[in-house]
């Protein structure tokens, strides 16, 4: 039987400005920016979601989604759309696999 008690602390406001400089900075970069913006904003999430009480902390980076974040937009383009799915697995891995519960190091005081 699933149990557990998920929460979510995040506030419209936070999100509001981390979309905003997100947002701008992937526009300025010409969405270059954009695997920083992901990784930042996914650690933003974990910063914010409890489980049983235990914060999650997200250590995936920029540099580190890079590649596959190029290879997923190559492949998207060149196959007219039809690798979508397969690339949004690939995306989801990589955000998964980078997601763990936080330990005293990496809780950081909001």
């Amino acid at each position: 039987m699933a149990h557990g008690k998920f929460e979510f602390k995040g506030t419209g406001g936070s999100f509001l400005w981390n979309v905003i400089w997100t947002s701008i900075l992937t526009i300025i970069t010409f969405g270059i920016f954009f695997p920083w913006a992901y990784a930042h904003n996914q650690k933003w999430i974990a910063e914010r979601t409890f489980i049983d009480g235990k914060q999650l902390c997200f250590k995936g980076t920029g540099a580190g989604f890079f590649g596959t974040w190029l290879l997923i937009v190559f492949l998207t383009v060149i196959t007219l759309g039809i690798y979508l799915p397969w690339g949004f697995c690939r995306l989801k891995r990589w955000q998964t696999n980078n997601l763990y519960f936080a330990d005293t190091a990496d809780v950081e005081k909001h």
